[in-house]
């Protein structure tokens, strides 16, 4: 989600601040517009507010996780990306809070989808960021084109917009042109590994899709924290000539972007939410005007919507038996979802993928190890052709389809 898609923004290829976080939000509101109708169980939109493989990083050793700081959550020692909560209401069944990385198998990930189902299936709600059935709508273009008469060369910068061009050839100069520069992030950090012509596979087995087709085939509720004009204001809350100077300073090293998303991948792997989001706090290779832009994106993308979301996950958790998934990224930090459903009385622990999930119980559950060899970073450049495919563009060589019929 850099902040988008870090976040996940399912990691892109080289994320900033915005970017990594970006392109976790991106990918969901991307193909949010484009997936084909089909009948849905109850669902609600929580009020909010409108508009290469890699080893794990290094990072300090963890100690008991539900242990305390003052009145909140140690957020520091806390440990994996599955939590257990419990209400403070005498009586209501532990919900489980899941942090997400939208791009990704879940081998890939380090995940067993079969723990992961059982989990989710164990539960009557299914709580996560944004509707992917939403319908894309003409008035949303705003967020992402820029104002007539402005375009993204007169930002950035001529020899920067080539450098552009180069490294994301199978989008045209026109098209380039025309996009903000949150786009133009999220398309760099998409990568450039696979051929585009994986595209249409892209979401069919992510974390993503296999927790929200568990709970549309078990019938849970389905409760969503924000609309799409939601996430994509919160994407293109920077304005584009002050984050424009982050597009710059990100193209001089594309290397370095890469890296990053590489490491935020291997953090999520290893649990290590809170290294993570020293990564990103990092904001490597930034000057301070870059870096204050990106603590705005950061602001809109993070601690933002944090806010709003627990004030609607609040009352749901503290009635119980609610599966939630949400972007990892959103889990950790003193604003992290964690820390903050701790200070309202929530007791907060790490859960393991186990049997003790739910239906996965015993013998079966036993039977089925976590799969960590072989794991390979997934190719996301297949990622790349997915703005164009979702946000069809005169002139685009990409057909009017989403690449992600089943991504969250």
């Amino acid at each position: 989600m850099a902040l988008t898609a870090r976040m996940a923004l399912t990691a892109r290829r080289w994320r900033g601040l915005h970017g990594l976080l970006a392109l976790c939000c991106a990918s969901l509101a991307m193909s949010a517009f484009a997936r084909s109708p089909r009948s849905l169980p109850t669902q609600v939109h929580a009020s909010v507010a409108k508009p290469a493989s890699v080893a794990a990083p290094v990072s300090p050793s963890s100690t008991n996780a539900s242990t305390r700081v003052d009145d909140g959550f140690d957020w520091r020692a806390a440990r994996g990306v599955l939590f257990r909560i419990h209400s403070p209401q005498a009586g209501a069944a532990d919900s489980l809070l899941f942090g997400t990385i939208h791009i990704g198998t879940p081998v890939e990930l380090g995940l067993d989808p079969q723990r992961v189902t059982d989990a989710v299936q164990a539960r009557h709600t299914l709580v996560n960021e944004v509707d992917g059935d939403t319908p894309w709508q003409s008035s949303y273009d705003r967020y992402r084109f820029l104002a007539p008469g402005q375009s993204l060369a007169q930002l950035i910068g001529g020899t920067e917009f080539i450098e552009l061009g180069t490294l994301l050839p199978e989008h045209n100069g026109v098209q380039l042109n025309r996009f903000k520069p949150w786009v133009a992030m999220t398309l760099l950090e998409e990568g450039q590994d696979a051929p585009a012509a994986s595209a249409g596979t892209a979401g069919e087995h992510s974390i993503d899709s296999v927790v929200e087709d568990v709970a549309r085939r078990h019938g849970l509720k389905l409760v969503h924290l924000e609309t799409l004009e939601d996430q994509l204001a919160a994407l293109d809350c920077a304005p584009p000539a002050e984050y424009a100077v982050v597009l710059q300073q990100r193209l001089a090293d594309p290397h370095e972007l890469r890296a990053e998303t590489e490491r935020s991948l291997a953090f999520y792997r290893a649990g290590d939410l809170p290294g993570w989001l020293a990564d990103i706090d990092a904001m490597h290779g930034l000057d301070a005007h870059a870096q204050g832009a990106e603590r705005h994106a950061r602001g809109c993308l993070i601690e933002q919507r944090n806010a709003r979301w627990i004030e609607e996950l609040e009352p749901l958790l503290r009635n119980g038996g609610c599966f939630v998934a949400v972007g990892a990224i959103h889990l950790t930090g003193k604003d992290g979802l964690l820390a903050g459903l701790a200070r309202r009385g929530f007791g907060v622990s790490e859960q393991r993928w186990s049997g003790e999930l739910g239906t996965g119980t015993g013998e079966r559950a036993r039977d089925r190890a976590l799969s960590f060899l072989g794991i390979q970073l997934p190719s996301t450049r297949k990622l790349s052709a997915a703005l164009l495919t979702t946000f069809p563009m005169p002139g685009s060589p990409f057909p009017p389809r989403s690449p992600f019929p089943a991504l969250n």
